[in-house]
């Protein structure tokens, strides 16, 4: 294995199948994660979580700084990738894509205080999720356009704080018919681009 990739997202990290009424999940070979793992020769560990916005407040914030800790005691290379930002648009009332930056920027400055208090260098990826489209889901063209704009957002955050940065808002990536959730195709298309990546920018 090159190394250790920590994918720490929400329902499209975790790999939810929108198809099933209990909260499950696509198989490992058809989440991007799985496929990214299969196709990379890196160690891809899926922190995703249904559900999940941005870590804002104590206990969210103690809870991640606990699992920080967990993953500064793996040995080798590893990496961060953070893509999270849909839940906070969905949930939360009137939130803007500069809401959700503000927010994001505010918990990856825990971030990289935690890794300097833990000693340890690790590159951080802050990918900004692909828009959601209209659906079951999403009844609001605001929030549309509001999931647009992420990657502008996002871009100047990782900017600032002198982060990789990956917008996917061309990805033009499947979504199922809630209108947030990958498709099966947009998991292996999530993968081929994220693949990209790795293989045009050597971690």
């Amino acid at each position: 294995m090159k190394g250790t990739i920590i994918c720490y997202g929400d329902s499209n990290t975790y790999g939810y199948d929108p198809q099933s009424l209990t909260g499950g999940r696509y198989p490992e070979n058809i989440r991007w994660t799985g496929i990214l793992q299969e196709k990379s020769g890196w160690l891809i560990k899926n922190h995703g979580v249904n559900g999940r916005c941005i870590p804002y407040n104590s206990s969210q914030i103690h809870f991640f700084c606990e699992q920080l800790r967990d993953w500064c005691k793996i040995k080798g290379t590893v990496r961060i990738w953070i893509m999270l930002g849909t839940n906070d648009l969905l949930t939360e009332k009137g939130f803007t894509a500069e809401d959700t930056g503000n927010r994001m920027k505010k918990f990856l400055q825990v971030l990289v205080q935690q890794l300097e208090v833990n000693n340890r260098e690790m590159k951080v990826r802050l990918i900004a999720p692909p828009p959601v489209k209209r659906g079951a889901w999403v009844d609001e063209e605001r929030i549309c356009r509001e999931a647009e704009k992420l990657d502008k957002v996002y871009s100047k955050v990782a900017e600032e704080l002198n982060m990789d940065f990956t917008g996917t808002g061309d990805w033009e990536i499947p979504v199922a018919y809630d209108g947030v959730h990958f498709s099966q195709e947009g998991h292996r298309k999530f993968a081929d681009k994220l693949l990209e990546i790795l293989y045009n920018k050597p971690e």
